[in-house]
């Protein structure tokens, strides 16, 4: 149709100028000469068509300026409905970056009024801040362009905030507290109000002070998530299923007492029926419950449960598709859920986005777009309100640096401006009964400390635990690997940007390291050769393959084995260097559910050695290729590669982490509790000809994940990031309110 009108107008265009020619010689192209009555005559013709011609020519005047007018007509009128339309991308889809092209059109369209050309370029610089940027240049440019119009006010209002930013000092009624615990216990920020807390400890779940001296048993059992309320008189309780117990919802009160099912997974339809873990938080009056389902398969929707805390009835409060909602918080007043959507794929630094959806019915509305997530972040956003309900608290990444801000908020709405507060690498948080904010501090250990290296004795027992500090840079996992003579170690670093990743190595004897590759977006796991001067990676490219690369330690020469589409982890290389065993990538799927693939270098080919699994799993294949082992609801099982059936070793108190097939192939280390509740290493033969082992005490206190080098003779233990943070309380950080 646009064809069409075009050819349409250039026809018209055209025979306009043809009347316009023969005008012209009519009037101004003949010598004149005597009058006559032939003349006349002929004038009378000519004069008759001339005439025609000018009502032609009219017409057609007529006709274009109608077809302009029609097309030019709603320029002002169309500036503005552009600009809806924009806003409805950014405020009701959340899609910042379409409305982002349709400010910008607009900004670019000098036919448009001034008055929308200014608020599109104001409503372009709140989207860039949304996204983690200064936006000054844009609102220096609506002060220079556009000082009459109102939204020149606005951004000199944000000019002023921006520069106060670039250089705030702490309020001076601000107070942070760091906080202590036993550092056997397991405890998070939304488990402590800084004085009494919710944990974990061998195998128990306790309420107690945190210097340690009282304490009372809630719960006995190791398969669950938990969550207290704020006022601490109630925990929530996620009982993760197994083949003899239904995954449940459950509360119960923090003297052991009260204990109630809400909800059991004891029907196909049922919201567990996944089988994934979920965040849960308490409203302010311990009636209702939110549950935030972010189960790592990108082929479940994520969801918002609105939870009775009487009698478990439920609804959907928010749905998502394509990403995951990690956790959702209850307005002070109840009236309100503040939620985050982050991708599934944490590796492609996307924005986290914030929405506000009202409980008693309504549409989600977007009120925040933070900076990307830290790739592997194991860690809910950092969310909740202010006791007064009159700000978000949220983490962002501006000027280059994590902090932590305040996000205005009426009647479910982003009312101005985020806040900034302080400066960290802040993650979780929980807003107290009493309104100060206890928070997690990764920046206050950039290292992960909690590796452990060990010499294995004759008796195949790990020996001698020593510390050692990785250069981690705030990276949650280093996926080390052992050379095969035990001298090296190769980890994987973040690098400074926070976005890519580093291939470390060290020498064990004298710590010294240097970095032999880097990976450009952040995507990077690696393991020693056994048979040559090299380490074998995975790396992500950005289009979404996986590359498969060998790199020297001493050349730095990098070469390319294969590529794989998709998102790849390496899990293990075999003894010859020819067989290269993946799971999907643990950052986009998790641990579980994700089928193996071993990739044979000698032929070029790929195989499928185990199908995903619907259950909570690890599994890992053995070093010689023999064998692959897993963890599945309690009990360690084992099967020949490539299609033996499964057999089960043991069952019992079994930590989730991966069992682990030694070297040699004759023994399974798995980490469990013995029969007080404490946490320890164990072995059990391959062959199931005798009864587990206890090998020793766990090196880190909540357990992890262990790496054996080539020959068996030292192992690595890293463990639980959970356990590398350092956690405080913050007073009075709230701006008071205005009079």
């Amino acid at each position: 149709m646009r064809k069409i009108l075009t050819s349409r107008l250039a026809g018209r265009q055209v025979s306009m100028t043809k009347v316009a020619e023969n005008r012209g010689g009519l009037t101004g192209g003949e010598e004149e000469r005597p009058f006559s009555v032939a003349r006349t005559a002929r004038a009378s013709l000519l004069g008759a068509a001339v005439l025609a011609g000018i009502l032609f020519l009219l017409l057609e005047l007529l006709l274009l300026f109608t077809v302009r007018s029609a097309s030019a007509q709603p320029t002002p009128m169309s500036a503005g409905v552009m600009l809806q339309a924009g806003i409805q991308k950014e405020v009701r889809d959340g899609d910042l970056r379409s409305a982002m092209d349709i400010y910008q059109k607009i900004a670019a369209d000098k036919s448009a009024p001034r008055e929308v050309r200014a608020k599109a370029l104001l409503r372009l610089a709140g989207c860039d801040e949304k996204l983690g940027h200064q936006a000054k240049e844009v609102y220096e440019r609506i002060l220079h362009d556009y000082a009459d119009q109102p939204a020149a006010a606005q951004a000199r209002k944000r000019l002023v905030a921006i520069r106060q930013n670039e250089h705030t000092s702490q309020p001076s009624t601000m107070t942070v507290r760091k906080i202590e615990w036993p550092k056997s216990w397991s405890v998070g920020a939304s488990d402590t109000d800084g004085e009494r807390a919710v944990f974990w400890d061998a195998g128990k779940l306790y309420f107690g002070d945190l210097a340690g001296h009282n304490k009372r048993l809630i719960l006995s059992t190791t398969s669950f998530g938990w969550a207290p309320c704020r006022d601490f008189s109630l925990v929530m309780l996620d009982l993760l299923g197994t083949t003899s117990r239904p995954h449940t919802l459950a509360v119960i009160k923090t003297d052991g007492t009260g204990y109630r099912e809400l909800i059991r997974d004891d029907a196909q339809n049922s919201i567990f029926a996944t089988n994934t873990s979920f965040a849960m938080s308490c409203s302010w009056d311990d009636r209702s419950i939110l549950l935030s389902d972010f189960h790592p398969n990108p082929k479940w929707a994520s969801q918002l449960w609105l939870v009775s805390a009487a009698n478990g009835s439920h609804r959907v409060l928010a749905n998502v598709e394509g990403a995951k909602i990690r956790k959702g918080v209850f307005s002070p007043d109840g009236e309100f859920v503040a939620y985050g959507v982050e991708p599934r794929d944490t590796t492609l630094q996307q924005p986290t986005r914030i929405f506000i959806v009202p409980v008693r019915g309504g549409e989600p509305r977007l009120v925040y777009e933070s900076g990307p997530w830290p790739v592997g972040n194991q860690f809910p956003p950092l969310l909740d309100w202010t006791k007064d309900g009159r700000y978000l608290i949220l983490r962002n990444v501006r000027q280059g640096k994590s902090g932590l801000y305040l996000l205005p908020i009426k009647n479910g709405l982003a009312n101005g401006e985020a806040v900034f507060v302080r400066f960290g690498d802040i993650n979780d948080g929980f807003t107290t009964a009493e309104g100060t904010l206890v928070f997690l501090d990764h920046g206050a250990r950039p290292n992960v400390a909690d590796s452990s290296l060990a010499t294995i004795d004759q008796d195949g027992r790990p020996r001698d635990w020593r510390t050692l500090e990785l250069n981690m840079n705030g990276n949650h996992n280093p996926w080390p690997s052992l050379s095969p003579d035990g001298t090296k170690l190769a980890y994987i670093s973040q690098d400074s940007d926070l976005v890519r990743r580093n291939l470390i190595v060290r020498e064990l004897s004298t710590g010294q390291e240097r970095a032999v590759y880097q990976a450009p977006n952040g995507t990077l796991n690696c393991q020693f050769a056994t048979r040559s001067p090299k380490v074998f990676c995975a790396v992500e490219n950005e289009k979404g393959q996986t590359e498969l690369i060998s790199v020297g330690i001493e050349s730095g020469v990098v070469e390319s084995i294969a590529k794989f589409q998709g998102s790849r982890f390496l899990l293990q290389t075999s003894l010859d260097d020819q067989g290269f065993y993946f799971s999907l990538n643990p950052v986009v799927v998790g641990l579980f559910s994700s089928p193996i693939f071993r990739w044979d270098a000698g032929l070029q080919q790929e195989s499928a050695i185990e199908s995903a699994s619907k259950y909570q799993t690890f599994e890992l294949p053995s070093r010689d290729g023999r064998w692959l082992v897993r963890m599945q609801e309690k009990s360690v099982s084992i099967r020949s590669i490539p299609d033996g059936d499964w057999r089960t070793l043991t069952s019992g108190d079994i930590l989730p982490y991966p069992p682990y097939v030694t070297p040699d192939g004759n023994w399974v280390w798995y980490q469990g509790l013995d029969s007080t509740g404490k946490g320890g290493l164990f072995r059990v033969p391959v062959s199931g000809g005798g009864p587990p082992v206890r090998l020793g005490d766990l090196p880190n206190k909540d357990g992890g994940l262990f790496f054996f080098s080539p020959d068996g003779r030292q192992v690595l233990a890293v463990g639980s990031s959970y356990g590398n943070y350092d956690m405080f309380v913050l007073d009075n950080f709230v701006p008071p309110a205005n009079k």
